[in-house]
C-alpha cells in the first residue's frame, strides 16, 4: 500500500519559529532529514498548471482550459447513458481523465516543502523555485488557473441543465488554504517583492467568489463536511489578505458557537451527516480534519477553542471507539487524535488507545514515510 499523502492541516507559523530556535533534538531530528528530502525533491518538480495537457472533452463547459474542472467522484453513467446516476462511496475512475485537481494538489504538496524548507534551512533555491511555481500556476496569463470553481466535481449527463459545478467542489481545492497558510514565509525574499500584490489579488478575486457565487454559497449552506472546507477557505484567505483584521476571527467563533452544534450530536459525539455515509469513518474523520484546522488557527490568532468547546473530545472520543472495530481503514483519524492528544486532557486514554492501535494495524504503513513525519516541526511532542 504505502504511505498516504497527509490530509490538509494547518502549520502553525508560530511553533515554526520556536522549532527553528531550538533546532533538532533527538524528537525531531528524522523530522528535519525527511523535510530535506522532499525539499530536495521539490526542487526537480514541476511547474504545475491546470492548463497542462488539457484537451477536449475534459474542458470546462465555458471553454476556457484555465477554468478549473473536476468530475464528481460518485456518479456514473446511466444504462441509457444519456444522464448520470450517483453511487455513494464507489467511485467512478475516468473522472481521473480531468487532471486539475491533481495538479493543482501537486503544486501545493511541493509549495509546502519548498517553503518549509527555505524556512528551516535558509537555502534560497527552495525560495526561488517556490516563487516560479507561484508564478506559473496564479500568474502567467497562459498558465494560470482562474480564481474560480464554477465546473468543480460537475456532474456530466443531461440532468445538469445549467452545465455547472456543484457546491461539493469547494473540496477540490481546500489545499487552498495551505498555500495562503504558508505564503507569509516568503513576505522577506526579495523575489516574492514583485509577485506578492498579484498573488493576493488572485486570492482576493478567489475569496470573493467563495463570497458571491450561487456554487460557493452552496457549500456555504450545506451542513456537513462541504461547509466546514468552505469555512477553512474562507478563514484562512481572510486572514491571509487582512491579517490584523477580527473578521476570521469571527467567522471561526461563529463556526463553533453555532454550525460545529448542527453536525455533531452534543450527547453522543456522532456527526449525524458524515456517519450515514457509506464509508462512515473515512468521512467523520475528513470533516474532523477541516475542524481542527480552524482550531489550529484560531490558536494563531489569539482564540482557544479547546478550551470552549467541550464537543471536540466528545467528537474525538466517538471516532475512537469506532474505530476501535476496525472496519474501515481508521489511520486518516491519527494526526486528528494526536493534535487533540496535544491540546486536551485524555483523562479516558481513547486518544493514546486509538493511536496505538492505529500504528499496530495492518494498514500503518499508510502513516510511515517522510511526509508523515515532518508534522513534528510544527505539532509538538506526538
Amino acid at each position: 500500500m504505502g504511505p498516504r499523502k497527509p490530509e490538509v492541516e494547518y502549520i502553525s507559523l508560530q511553533r515554526l519559529r520556536i522549532q527553528k530556535e531550538t533546532g533538532p533534538t533527538e524528537t525531531t531530528k528524522n523530522a528535519y532529514v525527511c523535510l530535506e528530502k522532499l525539499a530536495n525533491e521539490a526542487l526537480k518538480s514541476g511547474p504545475f498548471s491546470i492548463t497542462f495537457g488539457k484537451t477536449s472533452p475534459h474542458i470546462a463547459p465555458s471553454g476556457d482550459i484555465r477554468d478549473f474542472l473536476s468530475y464528481a467522484p460518485y456518479w456514473w453513467p446511466s444504462e441509457s447513458g444519456t444522464n448520470y446516476i450517483r453511487k455513494d462511496g464507489k467511485r467512478n475512475p475516468d473522472i481521473t481523465s480531468v487532471k486539475d485537481q491533481s495538479q493543482l494538489e501537486s503544486f501545493a504538496e511541493n509549495f509546502t516543502y519548498l517553503c518549509l524548507g527555505y524556512y528551516f534551512f535558509d537555502n534560497e533555491n527552495y525560495a526561488i523555485h517556490a516563487v516560479s511555481l507561484l508564478d506559473t500556476f496564479f500568474l502567467n496569463e497562459n498558465t494560470r488557473m482562474n480564481p474560480n470553481l464554477n465546473y468543480a466535481q460537475f456532474v456530466r449527463g443531461s440532468q445538469n441543465k445549467f452545465q455547472m459545478g456543484r457546491g461539493e467542489g469547494v473540496i477540490s481545492s481546500r489545499v487552498l488554504s495551505r498555500i495562503v497558510n504558508l505564503l507569509p514565509i516568503l513576505d522577506a525574499f526579495h523575489a516574492y517583492y514583485a509577485l506578492n500584490q498579484s498573488v493576493k489579488f488572485w486570492f482576493a478575486e478567489y475569496f470573493h467568489w467563495l463570497q458571491s457565487s450561487p456554487v460557493a454559497l452552496e457549500a456555504s449552506n450545506s451542513k456537513n463536511n462541504i461547509h466546514t472546507w468552505y469555512i477553512v477557505q474562507i478563514a484562512s484567505i481572510d486572514h491571509f489578505l487582512n491579517p490584523i483584521s477580527v473578521q476570521a476571527s469571527s467567522v471561526i467563533i461563529n463556526f463553533f458557537k453555532n454550525d460545529l452544534q448542527k453536525q455533531i450530536d452534543l450527547k453522543t459525539g456522532n456527526q449525524p451527516f458524515e456517519s450515514k455515509r457509506t464509508k462512515p469513518f473515512h468521512y467523520l474523520a475528513f470533516n474532523m480534519q477541516a475542524i481542527l484546522f480552524l482550531a489550529e488557527l484560531a490558536k494563531d490568532i489569539g482564540l482557544n477553542i479547546y478550551s470552549s468547546s467541550s464537543v471536540l473530545h466528545s467528537a474525538i472520543n466517538y471516532i475512537t471507539k469506532l474505530g476501535e472495530e476496525q472496519k474501515e481503514d481508521i489511520t486518516p483519524a491519527v494526526r486528528c487524535v494526536e493534535i487533540i492528544l496535544n491540546e486536551l486532557n485524555d483523562e479516558d486514554n481513547c486518544c493514546k488507545h486509538f493511536i496505538d492501535i492505529a500504528y499496530h494495524c495492518k494498514y500503518s504503513d499508510k502513516i510511515g514515510g517522510p511526509k508523515n513525519a515532518i508534522h513534528l516541526l510544527w505539532s509538538g511532542s506526538c
